[in-house]
């Protein structure tokens, strides 16, 4: 028998510290009505992690926000998949520095759902733009949901959310409705 607990009495930074310190190998899967996840672990270091399309510490920053669901570690369970190459300490923090990021982002942009547009007199200075941000400009029409935007893009939604938060600071496009 592994080791199994629900996240309103455990929080899952605790356990990862708990499964390093005993230096375990093993997978750790975690349910909740939000999704489902697994963290590998070798030798009580963090390789991989997956959560929905998240993987590495994107994955453990999406893990780390849940308060609710179960979670169950086996041990002896291996992968060969290295997508976190950091000490556990460095992976907890590094998604704690992404939960922040997106809890900013989310200010201005609340979900794939939302709307974008071009902002009608934009107080330019000079901007700098990379390729990939001219791109995202070119498919906007005021109609597009980012989710939209992202699949046109080839992109994952949060790259494209991300491109277009920069976007919205710079004052050239601003959200202007959100697909129900």
């Amino acid at each position: 028998m592994g080791l199994t607990g629900d996240l309103k009495d455990f929080e899952l930074n605790d356990i990862f510290q708990f499964i390093h310190m005993s230096g375990k190998d093993g997978v750790l899967h975690v349910h909740s009505d939000l999704g489902e996840g697994t963290i590998y672990f070798d030798r009580g270091n963090i390789l991989h992690a997956e959560a929905g399309e998240h993987s590495g510490t994107d994955a453990i920053s999406v893990l780390l926000t849940w308060d609710q669901g179960v979670f169950e570690f086996i041990t002896g369970e291996k992968l060969d998949k290295v997508t976190i190459d950091l000490p556990v300490q460095s992976a907890i923090l590094e998604a704690a520095k992404k939960i922040d990021e997106r809890k900013k982002i989310e200010e201005v942009i609340p979900s794939i759902d939302a709307v974008v547009d071009f902002v009608a007199e934009p107080g330019l200075s000079e901007i700098e733009l990379q390729p990939v941000e001219w791109k995202a400009l070119s498919i906007i029409n005021g109609e597009k949901t980012i989710k939209e935007i992202s699949r046109e893009l080839d992109l994952k939604p949060f790259q494209v959310i991300k491109i277009l938060y920069d976007l919205a600071q710079s004052g050239l496009i601003k959200v202007v409705g959100e697909e129900k």
